[in-house]
């Protein structure tokens, strides 16, 4: 197979490849008892490991160097990191309410402690924002909004990275699919939005990645502050006011008011 040949199918390698990486971990996880590490490592940094092969194999460490460039856009405006984490303190906002108001909560993890939950944060960061990003937006994104607009490559490619998530369920416990790829199209569109205004920053893209996770990894997780469904109900109004205000001003084309050449990527049709 000629780099030629990838380079004009890229997009369509890079997600058949982290779909087969995910696959067949997930396979040898089930019926060989995959080690947990090797089966971790490959389940979550498959999209990134995919990028770097794919970069690679279509023009070598100058591709490579293309797509973890954006990782070092830090300097992008307070405002890009306070809507990041408006994602985690607003629900955290709502937790507060909900229990001054007297709401019951199952209430934090036994044995929950502060170097734990250190860790917890740590695991979080590692398990999707950190280990996905440079695949998913990196990657993939700019290639999609290329073509098509950046609405609707966010919902093309959250469709794709949740169903990615599919094989997981046969070895984890996880949130109903239907919440999650409803959650996932939300959460997709929202760090498009981020990315496309920071002119393609990795560290804003896992930055909402992580405070999206954080809620349902703390908030009904290991802190306990929400029952699910209340989590589910509120934090489903609040996200979904999010993404309204955030499609009304700057719309689904771009995501962003900025010029054409601010953009991560550029326009070919």
């Amino acid at each position: 197979m000629s780099s030629e040949f990838i380079k004009k199918y890229s997009l369509t390698f890079y997600f058949v490849l982290t779909y087969l990486i995910m696959i067949v971990t997930v396979i040898l996880r089930l019926f060989w008892g995959l080690d947990f590490i090797i089966y971790w490592f490959f389940s979550v940094w498959n999209p990134t490991i995919a990028a770097l092969i794919t970069s690679w194999l279509i023009g070598g460490w100058t591709e490579v160097k293309i797509l973890l460039k954006g990782f070092l856009k830090w300097k992008v405006g307070y405002k890009w990191y306070l809507a990041a984490f408006l994602l985690m303190i607003a629900p955290l906002i709502f937790s507060g309410i909900y229990l001054l108001l007297g709401g019951s909560a199952p209430g934090p993890v036994t044995g929950l402690t502060f170097p734990l939950f250190l860790f917890y944060l740590l695991t979080t960061l590692l398990s999707g924002p950190l280990s996905e990003e440079a695949g998913w937006r990196g990657f993939a994104l700019p290639r999609l909004e290329s073509k098509f607009s950046a609405l609707a490559s966010s919902l093309v490619l959250g469709l794709i990275w949740g169903c990615w998530h599919i094989p997981l369920y046969f070895v984890e416990t996880r949130i109903p699919f239907y919440i999650f790829i409803f959650l996932n199209l939300v959460i997709s569109i929202l760090i498009t939005w981020g990315y496309n205004n920071t002119k393609g920053s990795l560290i804003i893209a896992v930055l909402f990645h992580f405070c999206f996770n954080f809620n349902g990894a703390f908030i009904t997780g290991y802190l306990g502050l929400l029952p699910q469904m209340i989590f589910y109900i509120g934090g489903g109004i609040m996200i979904g006011v999010y993404l309204i205000l955030v499609l009304i001003y700057f719309g689904p084309n771009k995501l962003s008011r900025k010029p054409d050449s601010e953009m991560p990527f550029v326009i070919t049709n």
